[in-house]
């Protein structure tokens, strides 16, 4: 799922000035104690001994290896375009994509926030920069990622954020119930994030995929925040075209993986028809068989 994207270099002065907010607010991934010497390439807790490493810029406590990223043969070929031509990648998935997220759904809910004054970070961001003032934190090391990170164990201060998103990324997370608890943990009170979540989709590593939820099921899921609105974010012709590129894929392919897999992209000529969800997100029972929904969330006050 995309919105509009930008990618600043590490050297210009908003990158400096957001990495400079960033190390006021780094704590411990595992007791979250401030941490200390984040102008040195270890970055070392001195209460239990928990260590991250600098890279550049990019602080790095974890995340994922490369056997992971390459266990599934899709996310494979994902991990290959995204590493080569990571500045394209969300171009590419915003065209060829079978899903048509919500229209300024995403700029809508940052334009609520005043980002030269509060600390936002994008949850599991890929290869996105929404904004170079907001902290981009993913299990990959992406060349736009500030925290390489597991994100059931961020690096960050009890209380630290204004605000975040979570954009396709729930999903693929194995403990979402942890990952929920990190979001509530780093939050301050009366912050608010915007999470996106699959319902009808097909199965997706990246590198891993591990459920969906209903709009029920998704209140219920984030009962330990105030739930402000819970819409659709991609609506029902993104599911039916995703599912139909998997069923003709595998028609198509009779019985072969090797096959199915050239196949597929051919049945990306059928992605524009996503285009009919400008209308149909809006239909009444749009939720019955939406491709997924947005819900935002604050911390009590």
């Amino acid at each position: 799922m995309t919105d509009t994207v930008t990618d600043t270099p590490m050297s210009s002065p908003a990158a400096a000035a957001r990495q400079a907010r960033l190390a006021a607010v780094l704590a411990c991934p595992a007791c979250h104690a401030p941490l200390a010497g984040t102008s040195q390439e270890s970055l070392a807790c001195a209460v239990c001994g928990h260590a991250g490493e600098r890279r550049g810029a990019q602080l790095r406590f974890g995340g994922f290896g490369d056997e992971e990223l390459k266990a599934d043969a899709l996310n494979r070929i994902k991990e290959l375009v995204k590493t080569r031509f990571h500045r394209l990648y969300p171009t590419a998935i915003k065209v060829l994509s079978p899903v048509h997220d919500r229209p300024g759904l995403i700029s809508g809910f940052l334009r609520g926030f005043d980002l030269d004054r509060d600390l936002v970070a994008d949850f599991g961001c890929g290869t996105h920069r929404r904004d170079e003032r907001i902290i981009c934190m993913d299990g990959g090391s992406y060349g736009n990622v500030d925290i390489v990170t597991d994100l059931r164990r961020l690096p960050l201060a009890d209380g630290s954020l204004a605000g975040g998103v979570s954009i396709a990324v729930l999903e693929h997370v194995p403990d979402p119930d942890a990952h929920i608890a990190e979001m509530h943990r780093v939050l301050r009170p009366g912050g608010r994030m915007l999470v996106f979540v699959p319902f009808m989709q097909p199965f997706h590593a990246s590198p891993y995929d591990f459920q969906r939820y209903t709009e029920v099921g998704l209140r219920e899921q984030f009962g330990r925040f105030e739930v402000l609105d819970v819409k659709v974010g991609a609506g029902p012709t993104s599911g039916m075209v995703w599912v139909l590129q998997e069923w003709l894929a595998m028609v198509l392919s009779f019985g072969s993986c090797r096959l199915y897999r050239a196949v597929l992209p051919l049945t990306w000529l059928l992605s524009p028809l996503k285009l009919l969800d400008l209308l149909l997100v809006h239909h009444p029972m749009a939720a019955q068989v939406a491709s997924g929904f947005a819900i935002e969330i604050r911390k009590a006050a």
